[in-house]
């Protein structure tokens, strides 16, 4: 797999060892529900990891996806701490 990073098309998030994703404008919030609705056994999502995905498909940490946001000019607002899915679209 190249290291070459593409632009941000997805929220995700890993739970479980399983990526679930949405593609903008969705936001995290909406991925939960989607985690929720397809796992009837779980009520509530913890210790998932939050992050994005490019247009490979890759799952990019929230550091991660802040570089690639950057590098192909996606940020319509500077982000506050961590990259969030409304610094994106």
């Amino acid at each position: 797999m190249s290291n070459e990073r593409t632009p941000i098309t997805h929220v995700a998030i890993r739970f479980r060892g399983v990526v679930y994703s949405l593609p903008r404008p969705s936001r995290h919030h909406h991925v939960i529900r989607e985690i929720i609705r397809l796992n009837p056994d779980v009520c509530s999502v913890s210790g998932e990891e939050q992050g994005f995905l490019d247009e490979s498909g890759r799952f990019l940490s929230r550091a991660a996806a802040l570089v690639s946001a950057v590098k192909f000019g996606q940020l319509r607002a500077e982000p506050r701490g961590v990259l969030t899915s409304e610094d994106l679209w």
